[in-house]
């Protein structure tokens, strides 16, 4: 990072995307205290309750490397379709409920009963409905993250200033350049920051969904490690599901930060 005058020097944006990726030290560092901690935990406790890093990370590359048998690309396919879905359903909804009051009105209830309701009940009305298989699992993928995404989307409508939108109508703009130059660079912050909850909350609804609703998947696997008292295997998916959303994090929605939002730069 460079500064004059204790002044941060503008850049150009490949330069503070590299400055970013060079910060990633300090969470390998915090990640290293992590995994010492865990090591000392499996001494303590023994291999059978808590699994020593090593040996997780190895069976981790082993399920990597059998990708397709290991049913990883199943669980893949569902949270990319159901948080696309999600993303699709609740910012389109909360950008007509933030703009119109009155469909808010009719929308906010129902959002507060979906957000009040548990998870887990969803995957079991899932069952009953849908039974055993994908349907099942995207329903409720989408049944729970769609409220998260449709919050943000709403509350950031409805905050944009009410008199930057009467200086555009006072002058004339037209409304492309309102929707370019005033909601855009508004809904940004909230679109990205819905983005990246949608996809940390899918992944979870997804191992969580295909535990008790599918016999295929992440989830289903762990289930069968589970029965065999396999604490390595289940450790290790959850290893797998933990990297792949804090790379999507780190690789994905920093990036898109630094692109879009240049006041967090």
């Amino acid at each position: 990072m460079l500064k004059v005058d204790k002044v941060r020097k503008k850049q150009a944006t490949f330069f503070y995307i590299v400055d970013y990726l060079w910060s990633g030290f300090a969470t390998l560092g915090v990640t290293a205290v992590f995994i010492a901690l865990w090591q000392w935990g499996s001494n303590s406790l023994g291999d059978f309750l808590l699994p020593p890093p090593l040996s997780v990370f190895e069976r981790s590359l082993e399920l990597l490397s059998g990708f397709t048998a290991n049913q990883l690309d199943i669980s893949l396919q569902r949270a990319i379709v159901g948080v696309g879905s999600s993303l699709l359903l609740g910012l389109t909804t909360g950008l007509i409920a933030g703009y119109f009051k009155t469909s808010m009105a009719i929308l906010k209830p129902l959002i507060t009963v979906l957000l009040a309701t548990p998870p887990i009940i969803w995957v079991v009305m899932a069952l009953f409905w849908f039974g055993f298989g994908d349907a099942s699992v995207l329903f409720t993928i989408i049944i729970i993250v769609t409220p998260l995404t449709f919050a943000g989307a709403a509350v950031g409508i409805s905050t944009i200033n009410k008199q930057s939108e009467e200086l555009f109508d006072a002058y004339k703009l037209g409304r492309w350049k309102k929707i370019r130059y005033l909601y855009i660079p508004h809904l940004t912050g909230y679109v990205i920051s819905g983005i990246s909850i949608a996809v940390a909350s899918g992944m979870r609804v997804v191992v969580m969904a295909e535990l008790l609703g599918a016999n295929n998947g992440v989830g289903a696997q762990i289930a069968d490690a589970r029965t065999m008292l396999d604490t390595g295997t289940v450790m290790a998916y959850v290893i797998l599901v933990i990297v792949l959303v804090s790379l999507f994090e780190y690789l994905i929605i920093k990036p898109l930060e630094i692109l879009f939002m240049p006041w967090k730069r």
